[in-house]
């Protein structure tokens, strides 16, 4: 019975030595901002903007679809915002010489390269607000 109780308590030590340790996790990198000039397509039913050699799946435009003049396929566009990968989160867009500014609906990075909700998921319903 010493035996094992000696066992158990030597095997919780080594378990806590090498969870006090760490495993090296590295937080990913936040999304580089970038601008990028091209054409609008749609691929799969999904908005995105092709340079030519890259092209970016730019989710979110979908609903300005008939809200924003010249957002339609075949558009040449210029767009500031996010990369990641092959997906833009666009905080600017340049249609036909106009500008249409996106920051305020696109979410912070936080400290450990996720997303944050901004400002524009306050009153919703599924994080407490009073709808």
């Amino acid at each position: 019975m010493k035996k094992l109780v000696f066992l158990v308590v030597i095997a919780l030590l080594v378990i806590g030595t090498a969870s006090a340790q760490g495993w090296g996790w590295v937080p990913p990198a936040p999304p580089e901002t970038v601008r990028v000039d091209g054409t609008l397509q749609l691929q799969n039913g999904h908005i995105v903007l092709s340079t030519g050699t890259v092209v970016y799946f730019v989710p979110g435009l979908m609903r300005y679809i008939g809200f924003i003049d010249g957002l339609r396929e075949g558009a040449r566009i210029s767009a500031e915002g996010f990369a990641s990968g092959n997906f833009l989160q666009p905080t600017k867009l340049t249609i036909g010489g106009r500008e249409y500014d996106f920051a305020a609906n696109t979410p912070g990075w936080g400290p450990m390269g996720g997303p944050m909700m901004g400002h524009h998921m306050r009153g919703h319903r599924r994080w407490g607000g009073r709808w």
